[in-house]
């Protein structure tokens, strides 16, 4: 399957049916940033659509409505600030579109340049607004600088040839938002392409900028900066539920497990038009506590057992160590899992467990437990629970024609407490582990796309 992300007729016209719309609505706008090329041509992996505040409820009805035109079949929005991320989705058509809504430019609550300054600013460029040069750089620089505090190649090279064009208006707008030490300092650095100094007084320029906006205008950046502060209280700590993706996969060792999950993150990233650090892989555990053999290591009273070929290859210990040893990784569970997706809800990512505290119901000999199954199954229900769990499931002979690590027996017992389980709520979902891998995640895909987002 081709998970390269791409540009191709179905987003041209799309984003240009959406421009028109704009236009026949009378809506403020312009594209922020690489836009040579569009519509045909979209170096960028999104684009960035500025509107004017208050404008946004029209401007999702005419974006959803472009999207519906051309058979996109679902939506996901996902809101940091004034910013609306919308992913148009079809799996069955392998088509993705990232496109952002934002009202206004803010960053954590300030705003650097109001929408009427900025709007004031634009130009038009193959049929849609887009900043003038000058401004176009600023957005560009203060953006990459005090937001992600890097400049690639092709940004620095934009940045020197615009600067050298532009500079009487460039260095303006600097000493407009900066003070004089700060404007002197970016450009001296710009006149010399001495980009690292910039890059290195990323912290100072941000402070500088935030300080200059705030005193221009107290009351509503003091405003904007506390729902900031709300929203992302909101989110990461109150009600990170509401926003995470978070999955499990199981199945017996030989299903296939590592090459599905590889070709997951890949159709995650292509899906929501992201790298690969849209998806967040964890083992078994989120590892806030270490495993108790490499503990027993550390502290000097045993030595930790790193034959992983063989799972079975240590008996379970007695009930009372069975007990404590299930306690102590329970509250890694309970501890670690929180702290892990709080992290990941924060940036959007997907959280992914290759294997979850099931294995304690389906195979607790590999943790050395051996207690009541009604036991391990109240462990197993005081945690967070995935809000999808696939299963990966197929005929004994095949997995262990594949993998010898367990007896023949042994999987078609483990294959029997996977059923079992699948059958106990809806979160369990099978998918054929006989089909190819890429099969497997198409299937997978359009659940994901079902659970997580929204059907146009």
């Amino acid at each position: 399957m081709n998970y390269n992300i791409r540009w191709e007729e179905k987003h041209a016209i799309i984003f240009s049916n959406l421009v028109s719309l704009f236009n026949e609505n009378n809506i403020k706008y312009f594209i922020l940033r690489n836009y040579e090329g569009l519509p045909n041509d979209n170096k960028s992996k999104d684009i960035d659509i500025i509107i004017e505040p208050g404008s946004y409820k029209l401007s999702k009805i005419l974006l959803e409505k472009s999207l519906k035109n051309m058979g996109v079949s679902h939506n996901k929005i996902v809101k940091y600030e004034r910013v609306r991320c919308f992913y148009g989705i079809d799996v069955s058509e392998n088509f993705s579109i990232h496109i952002d809504l934002i009202e206004g430019y803010l960053s954590k609550g300030v705003e650097i340049f109001t929408f009427k300054e900025l709007y004031e600013n634009t130009e038009f460029y193959m049929g849609f607004r887009v900043l003038n040069k000058p401004y176009d750089i600023i957005m560009l620089l203060y953006y990459k600088v005090i937001g992600t505090r890097q400049l690639n190649d092709r940004y620095r090279n934009k940045i020197s040839k615009t600067y050298k064009e532009e500079k009487t208006k460039i260095d303006i707008i600097f000493k407009k938002t900066l003070n004089d030490y700060g404007s002197n300092l970016i450009i001296n650095a710009l006149e010399n392409n001495k980009f690292e100094d910039i890059i290195f007084n990323a912290n100072l320029f941000s402070r500088i900028t935030k300080r200059k906006s705030f005193l221009k205008r107290p009351i509503k950046t003091s405003i904007n900066i506390f729902k900031f502060l709300l929203e992302k209280f909101y989110r990461i700590i109150y009600c990170p539920k509401k926003y995470q993706n978070f999955i499990s996969v199981q199945g017996a060792d030989g299903t296939g497990k590592t090459t599905f999950i590889e070709g997951l993150t890949k159709a995650v990233a292509y899906y929501y038009v992201a790298e690969d650090l849209k998806s967040h892989l964890y083992h078994f555990r989120p590892t806030v506590l270490p495993n108790l053999g490499a503990a027993g290591e550390k502290a000097g009273v045993m030595k930790e057992d790193k034959d992983f070929t063989n799972p079975h290859r240590a008996k379970p210990v007695g009930p009372i160590n069975s007990f404590l040893r299930m306690t102590y990784y329970w509250l890694d569970y309970v501890i670690g899992v929180p702290v892990k997706l709080r992290k990941d809800v924060q940036f959007d990512r997907f959280t992914i467990y290759d294997r979850y505290i099931y294995d304690f119901l389906i195979d607790p000999y590999r943790s050395r437990i051996n207690l009541p199954y009604w036991i391990r199954k109240i462990f197993t229900r005081l945690v967070l629970q995935p809000r999808i769990v696939f299963i990966l499931l197929t005929d004994a002979e095949i997995i262990y024609e594949r993998k010898q690590e367990l007896t023949l027996v042994e999987i078609k017992r483990q294959l029997g407490e996977f059923s079992k389980l699948a059958n106990s709520h809806e979160r369990f979902i099978i998918l054929d582990a006989s089909k190819s891998p890429d099969t497997i995640v198409e299937d997978a895909m359009n659940i994901i796309i079902e659970k997580f987002t929204q059907k146009l």
